[in-house]
C-alpha cells in the first residue's frame, strides 16, 4: 500500500461577503373616505411602495385596464363613477424597482350610484 499525503490542510472558509438586503418591495392600496368621496363622485384610491430600488414603475389597473402609471413611489388615483359606473370594479397595482422585481397588491371596490325617492 502507498501512503497518503494531504496537499493542504483543512482551515476554516474565508467569509464570503454578503451582498447587503435590499428591504423586500411591498406595495399598499388604501380607499379615502366613503362620506367624502361619494359627495364627488368617486372612489379615492391612494398606492404606496416601500422597499426595493429605485426607479420604481407604478402600474394602476381597473378591471384588468391600465388606468394609470407612475415613477414614484406613491400616487393616488380618482376611480370616477361616471367613467366606470357603479358595481364592483377590481383595482390592482403593480411595482417594478430598477433590479426589475415587483409587487403588487389587489382590492374590490364597490361604487353604488345615489338613488333619490320619488314622491
Amino acid at each position: 500500500m502507498g501512503t497518503v499525503r494531504f496537499l493542504s490542510t483543512a482551515r476554516p472558509a474565508e467569509p464570503v461577503r454578503a451582498w447587503p438586503r435590499l428591504p423586500a418591495l411591498r406595495v399598499t392600496l388604501e380607499t379615502g373616505d366613503p362620506a367624502t368621496d361619494a359627495a364627488l363622485g368617486v372612489v379615492s384610491i391612494r398606492v404606496g411602495v416601500a422597499g426595493g430600488r429605485a426607479p420604481m414603475r407604478l402600474y394602476l389597473y381597473v378591471n384588468g385596464d391600465l388606468a394609470e402609471a407612475w415613477t414614484d413611489s406613491e400616487g393616488s388615483f380618482d376611480l370616477s363613477l361616471d367613467e366606470y359606473g357603479p358595481g364592483r370594479h377590481a383595482v390592482t397595482a403593480r411595482a417594478v424597482d430598477a433590479l426589475g422585481r415587483w409587487a403588487g397588491a389587489s382590492l374590490i371596490v364597490a361604487c353604488f350610484a345615489e338613488t333619490s325617492e320619488r314622491e
